[in-house]
């Protein structure tokens, strides 16, 4: 028989899948707040005044973007040993997850950054604003109304990507959906209910989403408001105040 009601729903209401649903929850939220920390590093890293930092950011990015996930999952989990480092299944997996997310983080970041007009760091100058003033209370604002939704689609999409991990047996739903499948012999129903709860996270994270956007984008209704049609340097002087 290819399906059964029965082992679909008693899949579904198994507290294993639940304990798994949350593993893949805390470990998509912790990779993705370190892939933050990380990327910001590598941004001011490319845009320092020192030559050896761009570099480093360059190569970092393009070796951790220019090589699959999944190669770098084995060779942190099965490779790093052999040379006496031994991190585990957890530091293995969520080490390289957030290595890998740090590079696109930085990419989408400083690309929100050259978003910003030029006009408005020079309007906060004009205003006497010290330089990390204007990054704080001109740029880095209005670049993080146009890297809140990019960093949203990335949370969204590392949900799912944590079910790589399950090749190295990090315990997550797809993980736990094999298991499932050796124990009763129904791949059909233990995937589907890993499927299920694959789309209840990311229905979830997705109203949390637009939340969050529709705040920002009320505060900044109000603060263009504020400043009226006068220019640059109003639309400065309205944000700090």
């Amino acid at each position: 028989m290819f399906w059964s009601w029965h082992v679909f729903f008693s899949q579904l209401t198994t507290a294993g899948f639940a304990h798994a649903a949350w593993a893949t929850l805390w470990s998509a939220s912790v990779v993705e707040a370190a892939a933050v920390a990380g990327g910001l590093m590598l941004v001011a890293a490319g845009r320092s005044s020192v030559g050896a930092l761009r570099l480093a950011a360059g190569l970092y990015v393009w070796l951790w973007r220019g090589t699959p996930l999944l190669v770098q999952l084995l060779i942190a989990y099965f490779g790093l040993p052999q040379i006496g480092i031994r991190l585990g299944v957890i530091g293995s997996g969520i080490t390289t997850l957030a290595l890998n997310e740090s590079a696109y983080i930085a990419v989408l970041a400083a690309a929100a950054l050259r978003a910003v007009p030029p006009g408005q760091a020079d309007a906060g100058m004009s205003l006497g604003l010290s330089a990390w003033q204007r990054f704080r209370h001109v740029i880095f604002p209005q670049a993080f109304r146009v890297f809140l939704p990019v960093l949203g689609n990335q949370y969204n999409a590392m949900l799912k990507t944590t079910s790589l991990l399950s090749v190295i047996s990090f315990s997550e739903l797809v993980e736990f959906a094999q298991a499932q499948v050796s124990l009763t012999y129904r791949p059909s129903e233990a995937f589907a209910v890993a499927a299920l709860y694959y789309l209840a996270l990311t229905l979830l994270w997705s109203g949390i989403q637009k939340i969050l956007e529709a705040r920002f984008a009320t505060a900044a209704r109000q603060r263009t408001a504020r400043a009226g049609p006068a220019g640059p340097r109003r639309n400065v002087r309205a944000a700090i105040t």
